[in-house]
């Protein structure tokens, strides 16, 4: 659009302005419909996921997925269910400790949701206080502490300074 010289012109640059503002919000309140009939459909194939996936799970002896909670709520898996997935990810790799950003990106593939901004950041802040995990080489890899029986701490973890009396 060509913004003219002022005069008569500005009314005219007005009434288009308010017919692309117009136009405008018309179509964010299409696409915002359009969400909204995305999100339910991608809450119906998540729940059919989860029957599909708790079938498989009885057929292989894994873990059951726990049921989510319904729409509009909190989506993410609970603590122990992420567990109980990352200490099954870290048994196949047969004591090789692994990245917790490598392994929130599994979990995720094998349909895990963590949840939060961060998952990987979330499923470190759960796994740091769970005894069965261990970073026994730097920070950042963890494995499982049957594992690695030799390592006595967490590498990185801080020593308690004791008080002398």
């Amino acid at each position: 659009m060509i913004i003219q010289g002022a005069g008569g012109h500005s009314s005219q640059l007005s009434e288009l302005l308010r017919r692309e503002q117009a136009q405008l919000q018309a179509e964010i309140a299409a696409i915002d419909r359009e969400l909204a009939e995305m999100r339910d459909r991608r809450l119906q194939k998540e729940k059919r996921l989860e029957l599909v996936e708790g079938l498989l799970g009885v057929e292989q002896g894994t873990p059951a997925r726990p049921q989510r909670e319904s729409a509009g709520q909190n989506t993410s898996a609970s603590t122990a269910y992420i567990l109980q997935m990352a200490e099954a990810v870290l048994r196949e790799r047969k004591g090789e400790p692994m990245h917790y950003r490598e392994l929130a990106e599994e979990l995720l593939r094998r349909g895990v949701v963590i949840g939060g901004k961060d998952p990987a950041g979330g499923l470190v802040s759960r796994m740091s206080q769970d005894e069965r995990f261990i970073r026994p080489t730097s920070k950042g890899f963890y494995g499982l502490r049957e594992d690695h029986p030799t390592v006595k701490r967490s590498v990185g973890t801080r020593r308690r300074k004791r008080r002398r009396d």
